[in-house]
């Protein structure tokens, strides 16, 4: 139900007098504290929307106002007690609790979340108005019309105290020191100035939003009629205007969502990317361990090779002193070694002298198969290497395309699932050599899938310049 808005701000000191209530008073009065209200008969616990009691708060903004200093004539002084230090806000809505009770249920609980709604803009209204000062806010159902308390001021002690009321600052700046009546009437001047533009920022803000007119029908002398027809275009204008308020809601959420998809693409991209170059990392180590081996073992048979050497040397000597003993059995010819034959000595001297050399012949050839199958191995993890080497070359290969080296397939998706195709292969964990054969023939699909599809971008180029 549309109607006309109305927003108040007073200023309150640290004690009242009879003619204005003390900051705490009226904190106590918005609790809803014993005694504190007489004008309600049937007071209904405050719906604080922030904060939780403005008793709290109010003794907080008292207390650092005691140990505040304000600065006069280039001294600090003490802030006078009877100084203004919070500002208490009243808004009230225009639907009367009559007619929101006279509602059937389903449209009451929407009216009700109506008016939530207007109250959480006018906390947001007076957050912008009064940055960081805003402590409590509560809505109140025990009157008339709902309406929103929200107390003003600060709570950290300061030695620069300012005035917080928008008029009264308007009115200060205005008037400065003069006081005599020309001075005066600029400084009331300047107050309801500032109060209007307060009135109208308010109007703009808030109450267009939900159907409220700036002026009421009295002020501007309207006929029912008049005042009836602009209520229903305020009406209409508020539906439009939360209609586009929930749009331009949409619209930021969806952006929102596509920022933190397009982020999600981002970082797994670069998840991907940190994962291939650690990949090719450990091949590079993996190649440099084999590498340091394959050096190692090439030490080794060169070290093994000159001891084959020697054992060859060995050998000929070992066959030399065979043959030089041959010569000196031959003395055992004729008759005397006829005689140490049938005596069995001579046999015993051969097989002595052959069992001896076959046991360094068997010791020699143990050392040569050592010495070969040492060489096999080197060979194999030379072989191995060489195929590591040829693995990380293509696996390089592969990975450095990008869509400037095929810019016709980056709408394709080919270059995606080229990667998708990579880490698939790496996944496998197969030979050196074969994954160097299959990310080579990978290579080669992306090029001719690029070759393809190059004449058919060149043609729509063309039509697009003709």
């Amino acid at each position: 139900m549309a109607g006309y808005q109305f927003i108040h701000i007073e200023a309150y000191a640290r004690t009242g007098h009879s003619k204005k209530r003390s900051l705490i008073s009226i904190a106590q009065e918005a609790d809803r504290d014993s005694g504190s209200h007489p004008h309600v008969t049937t007071p209904l616990r405050p719906e604080y929307l922030l904060g939780h009691s403005f008793t709290d708060a109010a003794e907080q903004i008292v207390a650092a106002a005691d140990q505040s200093k304000v600065t006069h004539s280039g001294k600090g002084r003490k802030v006078r007690k009877d100084a203004n230090v919070g500002i208490g806000l009243i808004a009230s809505h225009p639907l009367s609790l009559n007619d929101l009770h006279a509602l059937p249920e389903a449209e009451r609980v929407i009216a009700i979340a109506s008016v939530q709604d207007w109250a959480e803009h006018v906390i947001t209204f007076a957050q912008s108005e009064y940055p960081n000062l805003v402590q409590v806010a509560a809505l109140h159902w025990d009157e008339s019309y709902p309406h929103i308390h929200i107390l003003i001021g600060s709570t950290e002690p300061t030695n620069d105290f300012q005035i917080i009321h928008n008029g009264e600052r308007a009115r200060k700046r205005a008037q400065g020191n003069n006081r005599t009546a020309q001075g005066k009437k600029a400084g009331n001047d300047a107050y309801t100035k500032e109060m209007r533009r307060f009135q109208d920022r308010y109007h703009h803000e808030v109450a267009i939003h939900h159907g409220q007119a700036r002026l009421g029908p009295g002020r501007r002398r309207l006929t029912r009629a008049q005042w009836q027809k602009e209520q229903t275009q305020a009406d209409a204008l508020a539906h439009s205007k939360r209609l586009a308020d929930a749009i331009q809601s949409r619209i930021e959420t969806d952006l929102a969502d596509a920022a933190i998809q397009a982020q999600v693409i981002v970082d797994a991209s670069q998840d991907e990317a940190n994962h291939q170059r650690k990949m090719i990392e450990q091949e590079r180590l993996r190649a440099e361990r084999e590498r340091q081996q394959a050096e190692v073992h090439k030490q080794l048979a060169k070290e093994e090779t000159r001891q084959a050497t020697e054992l060859k040397v060995q050998a000929e000597q070992v066959k030399s002193a065979l043959d030089e003993r041959a010569r000196a059995m031959s003395k055992y010819d004729g008759m005397f070694g006829r005689i140490l034959g049938w005596l069995g000595i001579r046999q015993r001297i051969e097989r002595k002298a052959e069992a001896k050399f076959q046991k360094q012949i068997t010791g020699l050839k143990k050392q040569v198969d050592s010495l070969s199958a040492r060489i096999d191995r080197d060979e194999a993890v030379k072989k191995r290497h060489v195929h590591a080497v040829g693995a990380l070359k293509a696996l390089q290969r592969a990975l450095s395309v990008s869509v400037d080296d095929y810019p016709a397939l980056e709408n394709a998706g080919t270059l995606k699932r080229h990667f998708e195709q990579i880490q698939a292969l790496i996944t496998l964990n197969m030979p050196a050599d074969k994954l160097q054969s299959e990310l080579d023939a990978q290579l080669d699909i992306l090029k001719r899938a690029a070759d393809h599809a190059q004449p058919s971008n060149s043609m729509a180029s063309s039509t697009l310049e003709y």
